[in-house]
């Protein structure tokens, strides 16, 4: 009978744990209808939504309001009641004191003084508030370039399928035009086998490409908090419009914005300040503390008592012997600061490496795009060349061949370029700690 129940009872549990998955996934999917074309901002506000990073954030930050709350307690009077009874032996029976004693008060204590100690706690919480805001900021920023990274892999990808498939063509072109030339005895039966080897791995290349594009997709999905099978596409409508000009800002001036945007220096910055408040409330351990307690109470062998008494009057604590532990821990506070003002110029040094990394990586993808557009106009030309050579019967298949080969890579290398670019200028915005854009909002 109780197995039964048992059974009953977990399976109900599976079931409400099951509903209530299914819940959380249908809220995110809903964000997102099945088929739905989806904007580089679009992605963004979903990814800022539903992605469970920014969840971990929110929450750590209400933790830690609380704890400020918790900490300002200290200013605000303690109550008690209590109730408690007592049986002591007497010392001689026949003086008739009974043994029994019930005692039931009410009690009040005020903190007046501690030394600062309330005072720094609080500060000290503040702080910490200051530091789990520059986390939840890193966070954010963080999902913003992890969504447009993939973005951009999406928008790159399913170019290259563009150009494998348009390489595909070509080869077909090409077989037709070798079949028609071997059938008028102008070229032989080779050249239209090294065609047909041409098309088939042009078919590869857009198999290839094709599931470049639905991994680059689910990659998406993920970045934005989504289910990896989640049914969407993505269009390009403001991803690539605002590619940024030849001329970059000076990497001094891209340093310089990076240390005074960056929430990673802001949060240590506030770490640190909480460290010097950390020092005083612990050296708030020295001084003495004073308290005003009262109490109200019945008192009385027999239950329930009814014999009154009150207390009203001053508590003064005087530390004595704690001075030696309050030092030590006030060592350890100093310690502290210590290692964190090292981490803050450990910080600092490795933004700096971030800054100038993704400076270089948009430099060297700008004057990439340069060149690779030259190189395809030169790789297209050299195409329509051989082909009019081969065509008259002067050229040779391997030289049409050779140029589609290069006319595609050529092809391939500027997408690869242009993608580069947007790709680097989030990693160089994500590096210089560059607020979200109002459409990401």
């Amino acid at each position: 009978m109780c197995g039964g129940n048992g059974a009953r009872i977990i399976q109900g549990c599976l079931l409400l744990l099951g509903l209530l998955f299914w819940c959380n996934s249908a809220g995110a999917e809903s964000l997102v209808p099945a088929g739905q074309a989806l904007t580089l901002a679009e992605c963004i506000r979903v990814g800022l939504q539903t992605n469970p990073s920014v969840e971990i954030s929110a929450q750590n930050l209400l933790a830690v309001r609380e704890k400020a709350g918790e900490a300002a307690g200290g200013y605000y009077p303690t109550f008690k009641a209590s109730s408690s009874y007592a049986y002591t032996t007497p010392a001689n029976a026949k003086m008739g004191v009974s043994p029994d004693s019930f005692d039931t008060r009410l009690a009040i204590r005020q903190p007046l003084y501690d030394g600062g100690a309330t005072t720094n706690l609080v500060a000290g919480a503040r702080q910490a508030i200051a530091v789990q805001d520059y986390e939840v900021v890193r966070t954010r920023l963080e999902i913003v370039l992890f969504v447009k990274s993939a973005f951009y892999e999406v928008m790159k990808r399913r170019d290259l399928l563009a150009v494998a498939e348009s390489s595909r063509s070509d080869a077909e072109k090409h077989l037709e035009q070798a079949r028609a030339l071997y059938a008028e005895g102008v070229s032989p039966r080779a050249d239209v086998i090294k065609v047909e080897v041409q098309l088939s791995t042009a078919g590869l290349e857009v198999i290839r490409a094709e599931n470049g594009v639905l991994l680059a997709l689910a990659n998406l999905a993920a970045a934005m908090g989504l289910p990896a099978s989640t049914d969407f596409s993505v269009t390009p409508v403001g991803a690539i419009s605002s590619l940024p000009a030849a001329a970059l800002p000076p990497l001094a001036e891209t340093i310089a914005q990076a240390q005074a945007g960056r929430p990673e220096l802001r949060g240590i910055m506030a770490r640190i300040e909480a460290a010097q408040t950390n020092i005083r409330q612990v050296e708030s351990g020295f001084y003495p503390n004073l308290s005003l307690d009262a109490a109200y109470g019945w008192q009385e062998s027999n239950y329930p008592p009814e014999d009154r008494k009150w207390s009203v009057g001053l508590t003064l604590g005087i530390p004595v012997f704690e001075h030696l532990t309050t030092k030590s821990k006030k060592n350890q506070a100093v310690a502290a600061l210590g290692a964190l003002k090292a981490t803050e110029l450990q910080t600092l040094r490795g933004v700096e490496l971030e800054v100038q990394q993704a400076w270089l990586a948009l430099k060297e993808s700008l004057e990439r795009r340069q060149v690779t557009g030259k190189v395809r106009e030169q790789a297209e030309e050299d195409r329509r060349v051989s082909e009019g050579r081969y065509q008259e019967g002067v050229g040779n298949i391997l030289d049409v061949l050779d140029a589609q080969v290069a006319l595609t890579m050529a092809k391939t290398n500027e997408v690869v370029a242009t993608y580069d670019i947007a790709t680097a200028q989030a990693r160089l915005d994500r590096a210089t700690g560059v607020e979200l854009q109002e459409e990401s909002k």
